[in-house]
């Protein structure tokens, strides 16, 4: 009968202690990668500013994905953002390096920017 107290109460707190660093916004999340475009693309909206970009996972693959943030985003940024599911709304994001960025982004971002140059 002790053992099993013992064992429940340190089960619950392993929970515990657990859930505090788990962020619900990434669990479960499905991970892509965006590059953030200049100013102009971010569109006003009453809590700050939302992105309509294209964001590609680890295998190339391309979605459409919403990001909202408070302030503008940086410009030539890479992100990686958590979507859950087939919504298209971003739940979480962070900044990364260009190491981190699948290859085909990189590619088809950089033909992009030259080709909106005279």
């Amino acid at each position: 009968m002790k053992r099993n107290l013992i064992a429940v109460l340190l089960i619950g707190v392993l929970l515990v202690i657990g859930w505090r660093y788990v962020d619900p916004n990434r669990l479960l999340a499905d991970v892509y990668y965006v590059k953030v475009p200049n100013a102009e693309v971010a569109t006003k909206i009453s809590d700050g500013y939302r992105y309509d970009l294209i964001g590609y996972d680890a295998d190339g693959k391309k979605r459409p994905l919403t990001i909202t943030s408070s302030s503008l985003l940086a410009e030539g940024d890479y992100l990686k953002v958590f979507v859950k599911e087939e919504d298209p709304e971003v739940t979480d994001y962070e900044r990364v390096s260009d190491l981190e960025v699948p290859q085909q982004l990189k590619e088809e971002q950089d033909d992009t920017s030259e080709s909106s140059f005279p």
